[in-house]
Formats: structure tokens, C-alpha cells, sequence
């Protein structure tokens, strides 16, 4: 096989580091590229010396040889030197001349590394004694390196006690994804991203399988299909292991790892029941410390290296097919005994034990699915087939949670619909497809469920949607808190899911945004570690944090969640989602400047809302926005459409009074829009930013009647109503009069002042350096201190005119009419 080289600066970095100590270690097992790594390394090094060590090299006389011959050879050693003149020691003279080679070392001018590769092949007693004394008392001018497969059978402890021992092990040797893909470059191949990170993970950076996958895409057509069947089947791979693994083994310890092979971790215990060897976690143990064979986990299992598995795997099926099969077998029945029951269904579909996957999935099938196990509940019911998922209740119940989890919301209901059963348990499963479909769920009593306490979580939930639909949303919220504490304690991932929806649900209805922020970022949390891209849930939580970042005047980060929303669209999803995405997309354009088409993107949305149970909170948040936008764009007619369609879905509400107000002062008939405002203070809000609005209504009023301290208490009122949920786009949507109030009273809002500056700071365009002069930056830079318009011209030597010439240009830019909002303004943008 022709060799692909690449550097890599990573491990050259490490191996200097290593060797600035006496003696270094580098361990790792055959294929992890040791030698080739250190090879790079050298390179065109002048102060190292390459011994390549074979089984002829334990004779000790041919030993010394080849290290004093590779020394003469080192640039880094005069050719004058007493290293040239030093013979291998005879028969009895070790001590004599290894005080000799110290006193050769004495005259170098810089250490020299010696590096002794594959150093495993020195196994008899003599050389390995004379090693160790050269590693223990070594001369001050020489810096020993040991490449090896298994452990130097040498005393090295006191070194290490002493810090005079560095070690690299396989972890620093495996490739990045960044190292293979300049592997993979240096062939021609052209390999997109995702393909080079999924055969890093595959071969765990194994060298010798990339250097193979490398060779193979050598002018190939298409890189990313040859590079996705790298595994452990390959020929090379196989003849490989074979030669150099398995053939260096006891068979006894071979056999024990094609035992393992079958699980992707096993512990000890696990070990011994599938080999027969009591001993079996010893051994594993040796094999990890010694060889680096198996990995030992955090959680005290040990695992194989990917492709080391696979090949495992593959000889185990060649030799002995009906062993695999018996293998499976034992693993599924000790994981059933130890309650791992997705792991058990996997290993008892692989041993083709149809009695046992059946009795598993009826008993335990439910429960994965709600644990978040649903992959294997798949594999296991296309297993057992359609008939027999269909004739038991039980089953299809499974299957159609396993549907819901995966967005497939249609095959579902088909599940559902034969599925039956008397415990409750099909009861619960109709509500919770009601639900996600967005269907107000069947007014059925749910039996308690007494096969297990783990569903106590799931009637919790359920009771707290009931809740939800009656208008309780403070019982809500209580219950479920209650099934998110007891999913947890189950482990029960689909339902911790669900409970921070149904919270988060509840904490919006009561105009908690921090608190709905929380829960849809757990919910999204559990769902991406499942990989659950288009579970029931995922979408409306995306959807519910672009509208606390639309209330926050962050657009763009609303733009993000609702890509990740379109994303997570199931077919058959609830039908307020879609059209309810693109109201937000209208108000993110609207937000961004593109005013006309985000007016009229909200007007098509909610067009779409016809005929879909829309929840009263949602018609406000939407009519509000859209209201306010038709009115700034001047499209009088499509604001009174508004206004017509929020009378049949919000009266006797403070939002539709919001409306009307704004409609009035609009049409400049102060007059009805101020009795108006005095009537909203008696009606119900829905929403929390519709007390901030109507605030901000009233402070336009007291400025337009020139009531000053008025408006000051009115304004400080929104804000106050404002920083619990840090809503800032009322603010945007005010008169310009009371922006302007904010700005010159900056500064003089008390315990508010920085909310209030946060909201200015956010909702006033940047201010460019560029639009200032250089003599108004000169200005600008002075204004913060104390120092009179006289004073500051006088430092400048200029004209107190001129200044002030200055100063108006600088309000102008600034937006702001007075000094202190100037600096306030200057310091957000950074201008000062």
C-alpha cells in the first residue's frame, strides 16, 4: 500500500513537549500511526537518533550496536566526539560502559532524542535490564524515547514519581476530523464535511484506517461513497487485525474479545457471563492498560475501537454463526435483568429469539418509548411484523407513541384507531394525539393507570393540558411542574419533553417569558439529544422563543428559531403552526426594515387563520402587530380589517381597546381615543406587553396635552410593567414624541435607568463613526466631562460659536436634543 503523508504541527507540538523530559513513553496499539508520527516529527531534526528494534535486537551486543551506530549518525553528535570511538560493552562491563557513554554525552552542546521504535519486540531478560539502567541513570545530555504496543516491562516508577516521565498515549494520536480531512486532501479527493467528521468517529481516528481510506479514494469519482464503506469487513482492515492483533493473543483472550464484540459496552460482570470467564474483567483490564486494546469508560464498562468491533464481528459470524446468535441471547436476558430493557429488545431481535421479543415488547415496549427508547421498539415490532403488532392492543399502543415521537402523526391515529385496552393507558395515548395535532382532546375520563408509578407522569400532563383548556393556567402550571418532577425521576425523556412544553404553554398564557424561555429551552434540550428533529413539540417551542425575541427587538435571532421551526414542521401537525410561522416571518420583516411586505406577510397569515380554533392569547399577539404595522405603512383600510377581525375573537378585552385607541389617534380624534383609554383600564388583558402599551398610549396623551410630569409617570409606569420580561418592541411601536422623552430623561429614571437605557440602546439605529466628522468626534469625546461649551472651546482654541455648531450637528446625528442623551447614546454606540 502506498504511504499518504500529512503534517501534522498538533503532534509534532506534543512530542517536543514530551521529550524536553528524560524519558517518554509514546503507547498506543498496532495501526495508531506511532511511528509514522514520530517519523514526521524528526523529519530534518539534527538531534535525533532512529533505532527501528526487531527480535534480533534482543541479543544484547547487536542492541548496543544499533543504538551507538544510530547516534554516530545523529548530526547532532561531532564527528570528533567519544561517542564515535565507544564500542558495544563485552559480556560483564555494562556498568563500566555505561559510565563511558555518560561521560561521551558530558561534552554535547544540545541533548540528543534517541528514539527506540517498536521497542515491544525486546523481550528477554538481559537487554531489558541494560535499558532500564540506561533509562534510571541516564546522561544528562540524552532524552530517551520508547515506542511501544504494550507497557516497557522496565521500572519506571521512580521516574515518574520524580516528573522525569512524559507519556503519549492512542487519545493524543488519533486524527481530528481537521488532520483527516488534509489526509483526505492530499490524495485529490474532494470529501464534503460531514462525510470526513463521520469516518473520524467511525475509525475513533485510527490511522491505519485512514491511511487505508485515503489510498482508496485516490482518484475515485465519487470520495463520499467509498469513504461511507470503510468498516471493519474491509480486506486490508481484516488481513490487518488478524496479523497484528489477534495472532499476538492467547487464544483464551482472543476469544474473550470476539465474546464482547457483540455489545457496544459491557461491564464486567457482562464480560464473564458471555466468555464464561470469571476472570473476564481482569483480563479487560490488562488489555486497557497494557495494550490499549479496550477503552475503559467513565462508567467502569469497557468498549472496542470502532472498527476493531466490526471486524471482531464480522470473524465471530464467519466462524461460528449459531455462537452470535447464542451471544445476543445471553446479553438480552442480563440486560432484561438489569431493567435496561431497550437493550435487551436490540440483543434478543439480534439472537432472532421471536418468544422473547415478544414477551419483552407487550411488558416494556410502552415504557421505552416514553424513556426516549423508541428506536429500538421499532426495530423489535418490524421484527415481530404487522399481524402480530396488530393483534395486540399493547403493541399498536407502542407503536403509535413510537409514531408520535417521530412526527408521523397519521400512522399514528391508524395505531390508535384498533388499538384498545382497558387500563388507561389508551385513553391517555388518544388525549396526547389530540393534543399534538392540535384538536382539543375527547371530554373522557382517564382511568388511573396501575400498572406501574412511572405513568403517574403522563396523568399529570394529561391533567395539566385539562387545566389548559378550562383557563386555569395557574393548576396548569402546578401540574405540570408535577409530571416534569416525576418524568424526571422515571427517566422518562418523551414525557420531561412534553411537561416543558405543557409548561412552557402555561407560563406564556400568564405572561411568564423568562419562565416559558426556561422550559422551551429544556424541551429543545431533551430533543436534540434524542435527534427528535420533527417530534410534536419541537416546532411550537421554536415558535414560542421567536416571539419572546420578537418582544425583545431581536429579529434576527427570531429569524433563527423560525428556520429551526419550518424545520421541525411534521405532516399533520397542529394548523395554527404554519400559518403562525409566517405571521412571525411578516413581523421579522416588518421589524427589519421592510415594512410594506411584512404588513402584507401578516395579512396573508392571517388569512390562513380561517377555520382553525385560534386561541385567544394568539389572535391578540397577532392583531396587535399587524394593526400597528398597517398604521405605519398608511394603509387605513387594511388596519380597520384588523380591528373588524379582532371584535369577533377579542371583545371586552384591553387589546381590542389598544386597537381602538390607536385607530382614533390615528384618525386624530384625540378625543374618543382618550375615552377609550379610560375604559381599557377595566378590561382584561391577555397579554402582558398590552399593559405596557396602553402606558405608552397614555404618556402620548399627557405630552400632547403638554402635561410633562404626566407622561414622565406614565412612561415610568410601562417601563416598570416592561423589565420582568424585558419587552422592549412596545417601545418601537410608540409615538416619536415618547421615544424622544425616554431619550432626554435618560439617566433620571431611578432603579429603571438601565432598562431604560437598554431599551433605547436597542431600538435606536447604530450611529456610525463615519457620520460624524473628526471635529465633531473631538467634541463628542469632551461632552462626558464636566467642562462648559466655553471651557471645551477654549481647549480647543476655537469659538464658543463654533462649538456649538458642533454640538446641534451632533444632536442631529445622535437623534438626541439635549448633552446628557448624547452621552448616553455616544457611550452604547461605542463613540466615546
Amino acid at each position: 500500500m502506498s504511504r499518504i503523508f500529512v503534517p501534522r504541527p498538533r503532534v509534532a507540538a506534543l512530542f517536543d513537549r514530551a521529550t524536553a523530559l528524560p524519558v517518554t513513553v509514546v503507547r498506543a496499539p498496532a495501526g495508531t500511526g506511532k511511528t509514522t508520527a514520530l517519523a514526521g516529527w524528526a523529519g530534518d531534526r539534527r538531534d535525533v537518533a532512529w533505532v527501528s528494534l526487531d527480535r534480533d535486537d534482543n541479543d544484547e551486543s547487536r542492541l548496543w550496536a544499533a543504538i551507538l551506530g544510530a547516534l554516530r549518525r545523529c548530526p547532532g553528535v561531532p564527528e570528533d566526539g567519544r561517542l564515535h570511538r565507544l564500542a558495544p560493552p563485552s559480556p560483564g562491563r555494562r556498568t563500566e560502559f555505561l559510565a563511558d557513554l555518560g561521560d561521551a554525552f558530558a561534552g554535547l552542546r544540545a541533548p540528543v532524542r534517541l528514539v527506540l521504535d517498536d521497542f515491544h519486540e525486546i523481550s528477554r531478560a538481559e537487554p531489558l535490564e541494560a535499558l532500564g539502567a540506561l533509562a534510571r541513570h541516564q546522561p544528562a545530555g540524552l532524552r530517551l524515547v520508547l515506542a511501544t504496543r504494550v507497557e516497557p516491562r522496565l521500572r519506571l516508577a521512580r521516574l515518574h514519581v520524580e516528573g522525569a516521565l512524559s507519556r503519549v498515549g492512542p487519545a493524543e494520536l488519533r486524527f481530528s476530523a481537521r488532520e483527516t480531512a488534509s489526509l483526505l486532501r492530499a490524495t485529490g479527493a474532494v470529501v464534503s464535511d460531514d462525510r470526513v467528521r463521520d469516518l473520524t468517529e467511525r475509525t475513533a481516528g485510527w490511522a491505519a484506517a485512514l491511511g487505508w481510506a485515503a489510498v482508496s479514494v485516490h482518484g475515485a469519482p465519487d470520495a463520499d461513497e467509498l469513504i461511507a464503506a470503510v468498516d471493519g469487513d474491509d480486506r486490508a482492515v481484516a488481513r490487518f487485525f488478524a496479523d497484528e492483533v489477534l495472532s499476538r493473543l492467547p487464544a483464551t483472550t482472543s476469544d474473550l474479545l470476539l465474546c464482547i464484540s457483540v455489545c457496544d459496552t459491557v461491564s464486567a460482570t457482562l464480560a464473564a457471563r458471555l466468555s464464561g470467564r470469571p476472570d473476564a474483567g481482569v483480563v479487560l483490564d490488562e488489555l486497557a492498560r497494557a495494550m490499549s486494546l479496550v477503552v475503559c469508560t467513565p462508567a467502569e464498562t469497557y468498549r472496542l475501537p470502532p472498527l476493531l468491533r466490526g471486524f471482531l464481528r464480522s470473524e465471530l459470524a464467519r466462524r461460528c454463526p449459531a455462537r452470535v446468535q447464542r451471544l445476543h441471547g445471553i446479553a438480552a436476558r442480563w440486560y432484561a435483568g438489569e431493567g435496561r430493557f431497550g437493550d435487551a429488545l436490540a440483543h434478543a431481535v439480534a439472537g432472532r429469539d421471536r418468544q422473547h421479543v415478544l414477551t419483552l415488547a407487550r411488558n416494556h415496549a410502552v415504557r421505552q418509548v416514553l424513556a426516549g427508547e423508541g428506536d429500538p421498539v421499532r426495530v423489535a415490532l418490524t421484527y415481530l411484523g404487522a399481524a402480530t403488532v396488530a393483534a395486540s392492543p399493547r403493541l399498536r399502543l407502542a407503536s403509535a407513541l413510537e409514531h408520535i415521537q417521530r412526527g408521523e402523526l397519521a400512522e399514528a391515529a391508524a395505531d390508535l384507531a384498533g388499538a384498545g385496552g382497558d387500563d388507561g393507558l389508551h385513553a391517555l395515548a388518544v388525549r396526547h394525539h389530540a393534543l399534538v395535532t392540535g384538536r382539543r382532546p375527547p371530554q373522557t375520563t382517564v382511568a388511573p393507570v396501575a400498572l406501574s408509578p412511572a405513568f403517574d407522569a403522563w396523568e399529570k400532563l394529561d391533567l395539566a393540558w385539562r387545566s389548559l383548556y378550562r383557563g386555569a393556567r395557574r393548576h396548569a402550571v402546578t401540574r405540570a411542574e408535577e409530571a416534569l418532577r416525576l418524568a424526571h425521576g422515571e427517566q422518562l425523556d418523551h414525557l420531561v419533553l412534553h411537561s416543558r412544553f405543557a409548561l412552557a404553554v402555561a407560563t406564556a398564557l400568564r405572561g411568564d417569558h423568562p419562565a416559558m424561555r426556561r422550559a422551551c429551552t429544556g424541551a429543545l434540550a431533551v430533543a436534540r439529544r434524542h435527534g427528535w428533529r420533527r417530534s410534536p413539540g419541537v416546532a411550537e417551542c421554536h415558535l414560542m422563543l421567536a416571539y419572546d425575541d420578537l418582544m425583545r427587538a431581536e429579529p434576527v435571532a427570531a429569524a433563527r428559531e423560525l428556520a429551526e421551526a419550518t424545520q421541525a414542521e411534521a405532516p399533520g401537525c397542529a394548523p395554527v403552526l404554519v400559518p403562525l410561522r409566517c405571521f412571525f416571518d411578516g413581523v421579522v420583516r416588518f421589524d427589519e426594515g421592510d415594512r410594506s411586505a411584512g404588513s402584507q406577510a401578516m395579512r396573508a397569515a392571517r388569512h390562513r387563520f380561517a377555520g382553525v380554533d385560534l386561541p385567544r392569547e394568539i389572535a391578540g399577539v397577532c392583531a396587535i402587530a399587524e394593526h400597528h404595522a398597517a398604521l405605519a405603512v398608511g394603509e387605513p383600510l387594511h388596519a380597520a380589517e384588523v380591528v373588524a377581525w379582532a371584535h369577533g375573537r377579542l371583545p371586552r378585552s384591553a387589546e381590542l381597546a389598544l386597537l381602538q385607541m390607536r385607530a382614533h389617534l390615528a384618525a386624530g380624534e384625540a378625543d374618543l381615543a382618550e375615552t377609550v383609554l379610560h375604559e381599557a383600564a377595566a378590561r382584561p388583558a391577555l397579554l402582558p406587553a398590552t399593559p405596557v402599551d396602553i402606558c405608552l398610549v397614555e404618556t402620548a396623551f399627557a405630552l400632547r396635552s403638554h402635561r410633562r410630569t404626566k407622561a414622565l409617570h406614565a412612561l415610568d409606569h410601562a417601563l416598570t410593567l416592561a423589565r420582568p420580561y424585558e419587552l422592549m418592541r412596545p417601545f418601537a411601536l410608540t409615538e416619536p414624541e415618547v421615544g424622544r422623552l425616554l431619550i432626554d430623561h435618560s439617566g433620571g429614571f431611578g432603579s429603571l435607568d438601565r432598562f431604560a437605557q437598554s431599551v433605547h440602546g436597542r431600538l435606536t439605529p447604530h450611529a456610525p463613526r463615519s457620520t460624524l466628522t473628526d471635529r465633531e468626534q473631538v467634541v463628542l469625546r469632551r461632552l462626558p466631562s464636566q467642562r462648559s461649551l466655553d471651557e471645551i472651546a477654549s481647549d480647543l482654541t476655537v469659538s464658543v460659536n463654533t462649538v456649538k455648531t458642533h454640538v446641534r450637528a451632533i444632536y442631529g446625528k445622535l437623534g438626541v436634543n439635549n448633552r446628557r442623551s448624547a452621552v448616553v447614546v455616544a457611550r452604547q454606540h461605542g463613540l466615546t
